[in-house]
């Protein structure tokens, strides 16, 4: 299910953005063999309200790790949910389009809801510089490279209502990411659901 709070949103994206580890070259180091990959995307994570219609929705997409989705539809009677890999892009050179259906929480509760999100996003730089290096449980991760700030106007036509989202964070990326080698592969579905 999908966590409400804002900083555990930020924390599943980045945990998505740099867990998983797909195929890629070993390069020998003095400390050992690595894995590089070059991953570049978006990540976009969107929330509004209209009424007692509450929409949360979380876009992203890696050119190593493929596109995922979640989102959260909420009245004061039920909840709606979808979490997972999706096919094709997401971010389509400025603006977003997609129809997803989501399911009623528990899944018994009702019939399932079609979803329409759409909207426009843009870079609005200036760029900024990534350096970070961070210890996971099969060892140090580095990341370099450049992330773009975005501005994005985004609305999800839900339950019979539309619902204008503000979007934060909402950013482009362009990196290069040395993982240990035989690093195993993460689920960046899993990591967006913490």
């Amino acid at each position: 299910m999908i966590s409400h709070t804002r900083p555990a949103l930020v924390g599943a994206l980045a945990a998505a953005l740099f867990a998983a580890t797909p195929a890629a070259a070993s390069t020998p180091d003095a400390a050992g063999p690595y894995t590089w990959t070059v991953e570049k995307g978006h990540v976009l994570a969107c929330a509004g309200e209209e009424g007692e219609l509450r929409v949360d929705v979380e876009l992203y997409e890696n050119s190593a790790f493929g596109t995922h989705v979640q989102v959260s539809v909420r009245t004061a009677e039920a909840e709606y949910v979808r979490g997972g890999e999706t096919d094709g892009g997401l971010f389509d050179n400025g603006t977003i389009s997609r129809r997803l259906v989501v399911q009623p929480q528990p899944e018994r509760a009702g019939a399932s809801q079609t979803v329409d999100i759409n909207g426009t996003y843009a870079l609005t730089g200036p760029r900024e510089r990534v350096h970070e290096v961070y210890d996971e449980p099969f060892g140090q991760v580095v990341s370099k490279g450049w992330r773009t700030p975005m501005s994005a106007a985004v609305t999800v036509s839900a339950l019979g209502q539309q619902v204008d989202l503000a979007c934060d964070p909402a950013f482009a990326f362009d990196l290069k990411v040395r993982r240990p080698a035989g690093t195993p592969t993460a689920d960046p579905e899993a990591n967006l659901a913490r």
